[in-house]
């Protein structure tokens, strides 16, 4: 590698890297480029850039912006900035208040995307200083998305607003991620399961419908839910598959196995997570597909290389779950709940009510 080269620029050239080659390729790349010894510390690089493409796809698959645009960070004239991430222009709805995206008008912003280990995040200095003089250049609101990688496994984001320009540092925690401006963003809310659900998924060995497989007990041939002993709804077939799916992000348990005959199994389940956030759900549903070695399919960065086919038609978005809630909110097996001051940030980005 050449001695003039930057570790943050090396992390960038790998993580283009990363997006088109196999893994294989990749393996052999890092052990060219990167001196010995440095792995850990370029490749956390190359993680941390990553989380730029995780936000971006996440937020596209919310369905509220109207443009996400990527800056190229390589300004020919110097100065006393640095230029953001992102310019997006969101057009949320307000959908817990029943508040169209028509009664928005096009919010224009620019935001950084950070991503920390720790339980909070701060950025203060010429850092800071210099993100506000680039937002100031476009006449911009400036915005900072901080993913909490503690759980890596969910979509932790907190997106807030540098709105306090006498301040010289700016602090985002977990707090953030409910008063922040993630709900308005992303005109997201909170799905609340019913406390006394069981599923009973039912199986089997003959079956050759297209739906979910397991390895003991074959293929899944319907999906029942119930309350103490009262049954609520019952899918079978294809009808069950994305919902069988959808509950899965609520981290299923092994309660019971029931052995009806030689061909029959029916597995009892009981969630145990007792509610989740939309985006959360997005994230987890995307990232159960895996490789017949176990790892998962999604990566956000070869995805968005790919924007040109027909890769992200593939994925669960917004639209995906809200077709999947109707029936399950009219047979009791979940419910509604509205994240924070949501409304009210709302109306700070332009919304009408």
């Amino acid at each position: 590698m050449s001695a003039d080269v930057t570790k943050i620029e090396l992390a960038k050239a790998l993580k283009a890297i990363k997006a088109v080659a196999t893994e294989d390729q990749f393996n052999q790349t890092k052990a060219i480029y990167i001196q010995a010894g440095g792995e850990e510390s370029v490749m956390s690089s190359v993680n941390g850039l990553s989380e730029e493409d995780e936000f971006a796809l996440l937020t596209k698959l919310l369905c509220t912006a109207k443009h996400i645009i990527g800056f190229e960070q390589r300004p020919l004239i110097q100065g006393e900035y640095t230029v953001a991430d992102y310019y997006l222009t969101m057009k949320p709805a307000c959908s817990v208040y029943q508040k169209k995206s028509s009664q928005i008008a096009d919010y224009k912003c620019v935001i950084d995307v950070k991503s920390t280990e720790k339980d909070k995040f701060k950025i203060g200095g010429s850092k800071l200083q210099k993100l506000r003089n680039f937002a100031d250049l476009l006449n911009l609101p400036l915005y900072f998305a901080v993913r909490f990688l503690r759980f890596n496994n969910s979509a932790l984001w907190a997106i807030v607003k540098d709105e306090d320009r006498s301040i010289t540092s700016l602090q985002v925690n977990y707090s953030d991620i409910v008063t922040g401006y993630r709900s308005a963003f992303w005109d997201e809310y909170s799905i609340l399961l019913n406390p006394l659900l069981i599923l009973v998924a039912e199986y089997s060995k003959s079956s050759t419908i297209a739906s979910l497989g397991h390895q003991q007990h074959g293929t899944q041939i319907s999906i029942q839910f119930l309350e103490n002993q009262t049954p609520l709804l019952k899918l079978e077939g294809g009808d069950g598959f994305m919902t069988s799916a959808f509950m899965e992000c609520f981290n299923l348990e092994e309660v019971e196995v029931e052995k009806v005959d030689d061909d029959i199994t029916r597995q009892y389940l009981k969630p145990t997570l007792a509610a989740s956030l939309l985006a959360d759900l997005i994230f987890k549903m995307n990232r159960l597909p895996v490789d017949e070695f176990g790892r998962i399919v999604y990566d956000a960065t070869k995805l968005i290389v790919r924007s040109d086919t027909d890769a992200h038609e593939k994925l669960i978005d917004r639209k995906t779950i809200e077709a999947i809630l109707p029936p399950l909110v009219r047979a009791n097996i979940l419910s509604f709940g509205i994240i924070g001051n949501h409304l009210e940030r709302w109306k700070q980005l332009g919304g009408i009510t």
